[in-house]
This record gives structure tokens, sequence and C-alpha cells, in this order.
């Protein structure tokens, strides 16, 4: 049995509860998990519907380059009642999901192990990277290629950052090299501990002037960044081919405060009941009453404009759930996905 006809043997309704509780101890960037399963679910739905390939990807290729062996079958290694969800593979799945999904596990011959189970420790793997196959949605990604400056805001902040690592960094720790220096990288010194750099550089005592520009630096850069992110969101409600026009949602830069969460929908067919689903059902939202607007933009992929009864019907039960008015906007876009940001604010 390979991993691809594990998962069409197994739906994510099976999988779910046994996906919360092994997740559950979890955190990501200091958010715990299960107020996000619904990615699990778009990510599980994604490697239904992919086609699993046996041909080695870039990453396997080099691998098997440096010496180290590649894998055609997965060993399922059984610690005691797999119905606790005790289990492990041989080794962590790494590379494609396509070349994934073609591996063959070996299951042990003495001991009945739960599908749903192994369901979701391998999509706890091919999951721990990314929730995609696409290059924007990994953080190895998104890592190797920051994203630019786009708006004003983000601009000013880049250019107090490197202001302040310019004038501020001792001359000694600044690198020599060009590429170095636009990463904002430090010299390690040689013949010094590094706790003796680390505390001649961030542990001295400073003056009352100093501290008094650390202080404003850092509420400047706090302040740079909330805006950047606001501007970011008009700009996209503002797209090209927007129901949105241009200062629509300007409001938006002077509101209280805000919660976004983005949904897409692997599924083309019906896919905003798709993703009420996610947010129903596999999704923590904020609690009833805490924010008192919406906006719920959608971006359809070219030429998958759903039908008004279904656009009418999708922001009538986002309202009954959230127990708010919901703005509801529009757009067509080079996405491989029908997907909705899901804005709440308050003015």
């Amino acid at each position: 049995m390979t991993i691809k006809e594990l998962f069409k043997q197994v739906s994510f309704e099976e999988l779910y509860p046994q996906l919360k509780s092994y997740v559950k101890t979890y955190y990501v960037f200091g958010k715990d998990l299960v107020e996000h399963l619904y990615l699990f679910r778009e990510a599980y739905d994604r490697l239904r519907l992919l086609k699993p390939s046996g041909q080695l990807d870039s990453y396997i290729y080099k691998m098997q380059q440096k010496g180290v062996a590649v894998h055609k079958e997965v060993e399922v290694i059984c610690y005691d009642d797999s119905d606790k969800g005790n289990i492990n593979l041989s080794f962590d799945l790494e590379g494609s999901w396509e070349y994934n999904l073609s591996l063959e596990l070996v299951l042990p011959k003495d001991k009945t192990i739960s599908l749903a189970a192994l369901a979701a420790l391998c999509l706890w793997q091919l999951t721990y990277d990314k929730w995609s196959g696409y290059n924007e949605d990994s953080s190895i990604y998104r890592a190797l290629n920051p994203r630019k400056p786009s708006n004003q805001y983000e601009m000013t902040l880049e250019r107090l950052k490197n202001s302040i690592y310019k004038r501020q960094t001792p001359a000694a720790y600044l690198p020599k090299s060009r590429e170095s220096r636009a990463r904002r990288c430090v010299a390690v010194l040689r013949g010094i501990p590094y706790s003796k750099q680390f505390n001649k550089r961030h542990s001295d005592k400073m003056n009352r002037s100093k501290r008094k520009r650390k202080y404003r630096q850092a509420k400047r850069k706090e302040f740079l960044k909330k805006m950047g992110n606001r501007q970011a969101f008009i700009d996209k409600f503002t797209m090209a081919g927007s129901s949105f026009t241009k200062g629509s949602c300007d409001y938006l830069l002077h509101v209280e405060n805000g919660e976004m969460i983005r949904f897409r929908s692997p599924i083309i067919e019906h896919a905003l009941d798709y993703i009420y689903t996610s947010m129903a059902d596999y999704c923590v939202l904020p609690p009833v009453g805490k924010f008192k607007e919406a906006i719920a933009f959608v971006v359809f992929k070219k030429g998958r404009v759903v039908s008004s009864l279904e656009i009418d019907n999708f922001i009538k039960h986002v309202e009954e759930l959230l127990l708010c008015r919901v703005i509801y906007g529009q757009a067509e876009g080079d996405v491989h996905e029908t997907e909705v940001t899901l804005l709440m604010f308050n003015r």
C-alpha cells in the first residue's frame, strides 16, 4: 500500500480526531496548531488530488549524489497499541509530495495499525515544511527569497533598519563583503569568546539618551510594521479587477484592532461551500461579539467565478457564523485555487 492509496482509504473526517490529538501539544511560532486544522484539511485534499510520481526530484537526487540511501519503502514502527498513535516511520518524508506519495508503506505483521493514526502521521510529516506544493507556501522558499517592500510603510521600515544597522553597529562587527552587509549580518571576531562579544554589544549599560533612542526606534518599527500590514491588505482588496474601488478601503488604516485568516479551496466545484466548512468546523474563530465588521474578499481563479446564488448563500452563512456585518468583495487573479481572505475588525 502506497501513501497515496492510504490517503484514498481514509477521509479527513476519520482522520480529524486522531490528528487533533496528535498536534495539540505542538506550537509553531507560538500558535497552537489545533486552531489551524483547516490548513491540514486543505493540504490533505491537495494530496488526494495529486498524481504520485516515482521519479526522483531535485532534493532526493542531491541526497543520492551525497551517498545517502534513497528509499522506495517506508517501514512503519509500532511501539505498543497503535490506536493510541504510538507509531513512527523509519525515516522522515522529505522531497516533493509527488515522490513521497509513491512510497510503499511496510506495515508490521504482528500488530494491527490504525489507518487513521497512520494517515495522520504521514500528513503531519508531509506538511511539516509547507502546506501545498507551490513555492510561495514553502517556508524554505520564503527564507531564501524574502519579499521585497511593496508600500511606503514597508520601505520606510527597511530604511530605518538599514540605518540602525549601519550607524549603531560597531565597525569591528560589520562584515567586509557587500552581500553580508546587505543581509545585515554581524561578524564574529576571532580570539574573543562569543559570550563576551554578546555582552559587549547588548549588555553594556546605556545612558539615558541611548535608552530613549532605543525605545523610540522600537515603537517606530512597531508602528511601521502594523501600518505596512494594513496597507498590504488595502492593496490586495483593491487589486486590478476587484469589486472594491481605489480609496474605498482606506479606513482600514485607522481601525482599532483586527484579525485575518486566509482560506483556500483545492476543490474546484462548490469552492465557497468548501471554504465555509473550513471556517465553521476546522478553524477556531474569535469569540462572537469581539468584532463588529468583517471583510470577506474572494479571489477566483480566472474563469472559475461561481454563480451569484452561491455567493449570496456564502455571505449569509458567514454572517450567521460571525454574527456581524460582512462586506463582500471579489476579483479574478492568477491564483492556483479559489481563496478567501477574512478580515475581522472594529472601527
